[in-house]
């Protein structure tokens, strides 16, 4: 029996790097795969050069090694990347998955239903998917939370619902979601360390369950007020714009994307009066778009505009040149300034 050879692409965030490193302690279940060997995974951020098809062309470009399997977990390449890929799977003889939930992605899955294996919602639970959670479902037919009770999967269950709860909002949006405050707390914690160490605490409650996150209790409290000090501080400084006829408001913002999104997206516009459309979080090159509102799908907009998808309420993507009709309503910083000149040449 030839003995498989793995190689995984995935996110960078606390729902990517869940997914990459759940997927070999459910894949070893079966016995095709029990002594299985995974090459190092790849990391890709959406917002360098937009989407992560750079890394899987240069792996399809550059691989020397006998893979026998290639699955991408949170993340999808674009249409013509993926027809790429699959040509590439024929002539190699690799197996191939996509497990993501990104609306964004849909089309994919109607392009290659069976290997995209792409779900936004569970039909059974009614809850929303991440990408730790699409993988329970595919491979073990149930979701996280229907496991809870089963010796063999708690452990596992629970820290992939964990980080679905926060990669979803579900632990703000849901009343009866599992996790609460501990969904957030375990993001705040990843992002407090390096990319390396990222790895190494997913890798390390995987093994040991949530209660592993109990030894950093001081750090994630000290992280609690570092944050709510730094969303008020940027909130003073927030500036309105208009994209594709919604207000939005904005800031350049180098921590807590999400929450800091998601606090602008309940901003009051001061020239309609209004609560915004959206909120929108400047970083470097990239953009991170949060919502509350229903009858907005930024799932969308992160995709006309920024080559960039995810969620209705919870998208990016790269800043490209943009006509955003930003108008000020304080003194612009010079980071400000620099985006007007941008926009507006």
């Amino acid at each position: 029996m030839t003995k498989f050879l793995i190689k995984r692409f995935s996110h960078t965030d606390l729902d990517g790097v869940g997914s990459a490193l759940l997927l070999p302690n459910v894949l070893q279940e079966f016995p095709e795969f029990a002594d299985a060997d995974y090459l190092p995974v790849t990391y890709s951020e959406p917002g360098n050069e937009g989407t992560i098809d750079p890394n899987v062309e240069s792996f399809m470009e550059h691989n020397t090694e006998a893979v026998t399997h290639l699955f991408i977990t949170d993340i999808c390449p674009s249409l013509p990347v993926v027809r790429k890929l699959a040509a590439y799977c024929q002539e190699k003889n690799i197996q191939w998955k996509i497990y993501d939930h990104h609306i964004s992605s849909m089309e994919i899955k109607e392009a290659f239903p069976e290997n995209a294996r792409i779900a936004v919602m569970d039909e059974t639970t009614g809850l929303k998917h991440s990408g730790t959670s699409v993988i329970f479902k595919e491979l073990l037919k149930k979701m996280p939370t229907q496991l809870f009770a089963d010796e063999k999967w708690e452990r596992l269950a629970r820290v992939a619902d964990c980080i679905r709860c926060y990669d979803c909002w579900d632990w703000q949006a849901n009343p009866t979601a599992a996790y609460k405050e501990e969904a957030k707390d375990f993001n705040n914690l990843f992002y407090f360390f390096s990319s390396e160490k990222r790895i190494e605490l997913m890798a390390s409650v995987m093994v040991n369950g949530l209660s592993y996150l109990d030894q950093y209790q001081d750090i994630v409290t000290a992280m609690q007020e570092k944050e709510a000090d730094y969303i008020h501080g940027k909130l003073k400084r927030a500036q309105f714009g208009t994209l594709a006829d919604l207000r939005f408001a904005y800031v350049f913002g180098e921590q807590y994307q999400s929450s800091l999104g998601n606090a602008l997206a309940a901003m009051e516009d001061p020239e309609t009066g209004e609560v915004v459309d959206f909120g929108m979080v400047i970083v470097g090159g990239g953009v991170s778009l949060r919502g509350i509102k229903e009858d907005v799908d930024l799932s969308v907009i992160a995709k006309r505009f920024f080559n960039g998808g995810g969620h209705q309420k919870a998208s990016g993507g790269s800043f490209f040149k943009q006509e955003l009709f930003i108008k000020d309503y304080a003194a612009p910083s010079d980071e400000e300034k620099l985006l007007l000149s941008i926009t507006n040449s």
